[in-house]
Order: C-alpha cells, then structure tokens, then sequence
C-alpha cells in the first residue's frame, strides 16, 4: 500500500524537511497541496511533480490516507479537526495546538473519526535520543537530578509568523516546546508542577524569551528560549556520577554529524551518529504504528494530550506569577 500524505500549508519546513523526506521513502508519496493561494499551491505541485492541488479543502476532499499540517500553529485545531473528520490521520507541526482545551478537542475528534495523530517532534527518533535513553537506563552517570535545555535564535523579521499573536506565535510555542519535550522523554515522567516567565514585547504582544523550571519527583529541568539570541540547540543531562551533553538536540541537518559527550571522572567520551534524516525516520514510525507493522515506543495521542497539559501550566504560570501544578490543569 501507497500511503498517500496531502500537504495543508507551503512552509519553509515543509519545503526543507517533509517532503525530502517524504521523497526517501518508498511507501509514501505526496499526492495533493494546499495553499492560501492557488497560485503557490500550482507552483509547489509542479516543482514537486503532484497534479492535484488547491485549497485547504481540496487537500481534505482528495483520494488521500493522511495529511500534513504545517501551518502557524493558531490554526492547528480547525484544520486537524476537519481532516479527522473526513478520515484522514493526522501529522501536526509543532507546537499542535495553543491550549489544552484545544488539544482534547482534536484527540476527541479523532478518536470519534477512529483516525490517529501526532505532533511532529521528529528530534525525539533521531537515534542520539535512544543513545542518550540506553545511556540513563544503564545508570552510566548515576542518579539523574537536572536536565537544562535551551533553544534559541535571531530575532526574525516582523513579518514573520512566528511573531504573530493572532497566529500562535512566541518563542514557547516555537522553541520553547522541545527543551519541555525533552525533559519529559529524558524524565521518562511528567512534571509535578511549573513555574514559568515569558519575556513579552509590548509591540507584538507574544514572548520572545522565556524561562521555564519544571519540577519533577526529586529532579527538575531549566528551560531557556529566545529570538533574541545566537542560535542554540542543545541539553546537559547532570548525574551524580557525570553529565551528558547533546549539542544539536532538536533541529538536526539531515547532513549533520552528531554528538554525545558523556563527561565522567574527568574524562570526556564521545558518542558520534551518521548524518540521517530524522523527519523520515518519524514519518516512518508513524506509518508502520498506523498498519500495524511496528508499535511505536509512545502513544501518540497520549503524548500530544501531555505535552498540551504541561504547556498551559507554563502559560498559566506566567499569567498568574505563580508555581502551577500539573493537576490544576484538567
């Protein structure tokens, strides 16, 4: 069997990440694209070679299994939920929705549709992830006490999405969400509670830096992001016994060689990965959990749900200047 993906949105990482990616596979092939205007979706298909393009709906009304949604994240819920509704599984760009509300109503939706979805966090299947895993699991730097994760970059411009409120934009929902993903896939837990701080700018009206301490069962985790900043990537796992440094943890070139230094007794080891594309590699995990084939490490709706409840506590945290539980958010 095809599996047959629509596009719903031409973005910057659909154009650099999905479809190469797509385009490596042997089991999957984009058969339809959607734009704003007709006019980007006719150049995109004919750049790619699909002769089916159009509107949003024309994506959703075609023959296909699935669709991608890279779109600004304010617009996530409308369009995963139509696509549920026609029958169609569900790929979602980061960050999948901008409150917790918003993420039961797509899972709701999809479980009535009997359709999966998951949020794109394609770092998470790149193997210096499960190197890392294999590493605590082996408790090879001792007890874990602190994760700090940071991801940040120049400021865009102003026309950029990401900068748009009433798109969803800010540095949380951006940047901020893989470090918290992170620190919840290393913890192999979910957080007790959350205390948080959003830079916001007057002007726009959204953050552009934030500081996040989530606190874990005896360990916690520090979460820096920003577009005011040189671009960084990374995490430090620190252990009774020695630290691990991952230096590209989230946005990793598909040509980029990767690596893992395990400081310990003064010593310094490094693990290195072959460049590979780790886009496929969650587009490939998805597909065979959806035949059949292969279950996925993680439930993938689960996982969406978890990580919307962890970031409404951060941003209700920063709204009401106060510790949030996890519990507090139902």
């Amino acid at each position: 069997m095809v599996f047959k993906i629509g596009l719903i949105g031409c973005s910057r990482v659909s154009k650099k990440k999905f479809i190469p990616a797509i385009n490596s596979l042997n089991f999957a092939t984009i058969t339809s694209i959607g734009s704003r205007t007709n006019s980007k979706a006719r150049q995109w298909a004919k750049e790619i070679g699909c002769s089916n393009y159009g509107s949003y709906e024309d994506v959703i009304s075609s023959d296909i299994d699935c669709v991608y949604i890279s779109l600004p994240d304010g617009l996530h819920e409308e369009w995963a939920i139509k696509a549920a509704n026609a029958g169609l599984h569900v790929l979602c760009e980061k960050t999948s929705t901008t409150s917790f509300e918003s993420a039961k109503n797509i899972i709701d939706c999809a479980k009535r549709a009997n359709t999966r979805i998951m949020e794109c966090f394609s770092f998470r299947f790149h193997p210096q992830n499960n190197q890392v895993l294999e590493l605590i699991k082996k408790n090879h730097i001792g007890n874990i006490h602190n994760f700090i994760g940071n991801f940040g970059y120049p400021k865009p411009d102003d026309q950029n999405i990401r900068l748009k409120k009433e798109l969803g934009g800010g540095i949380l929902n951006d940047a901020g969400c893989y470090p918290i993903c992170a620190s919840r896939i290393i913890f192999n837990e979910e957080p007790i509670g959350v205390m948080s701080n959003l830079n916001i700018e007057p002007n726009l009206g959204i953050d552009v830096s934030s500081t996040v301490v989530l606190t874990f069962n005896k360990k916690n985790a520090i979460i820096e992001a920003g577009f005011d900043r040189n671009f960084k990537s990374n995490y430090e796992i620190w252990g009774s016994e020695g630290n691990i440094k991952v230096n590209r943890a989230y946005a990793v070139p598909n040509n980029f060689e990767t690596k893992i230094e395990i400081e310990k007794n003064d010593e310094t080891e490094i693990i290195k990965n072959i460049p590979i594309d780790q886009t496929a590699l969650m587009i490939k995990a998805f597909y065979e959990d959806i035949m059949k084939i292969t279950k996925c490490s993680f439930n993938f709706e689960r996982e969406l749900l978890s990580q919307a409840r962890v970031m409404e506590a951060v941003r209700l945290s920063n709204n009401k200047k106060k510790f949030i539980t996890l519990e507090e958010i139902n």
